[in-house]
């Protein structure tokens, strides 16, 4: 159950901070060089709490299960 809820609260954090990270995609239209952008990008919390979020999105798609089961027979 816990890792479902951290799957859930991870996902939920990733599609946040990535939106954000797009938002961030329209100072090129403001005139701004790519570079300004993602060196802009690169220094925001956003991008550091997105980067955590897709490691625990990882860890716990990755990781290993119980090796059995749970079921009412011992």
């Amino acid at each position: 159950m816990n890792r479902i809820f951290l799957f859930l609260v991870s996902y939920g954090l990733c599609v946040i901070t990535m939106s954000h990270l797009v938002l961030f995609l329209n100072y090129r239209a403001l005139g701004h060089s790519w570079e300004t952008v993602f060196r802009y990008i690169l220094s925001t919390p956003d991008f550091k709490l997105m980067v955590l979020s897709l490691a625990v999105l990882i860890f716990c798609v990755s990781g290993r299960g119980p090796s059995r089961l749970p079921s009412g027979k011992e």
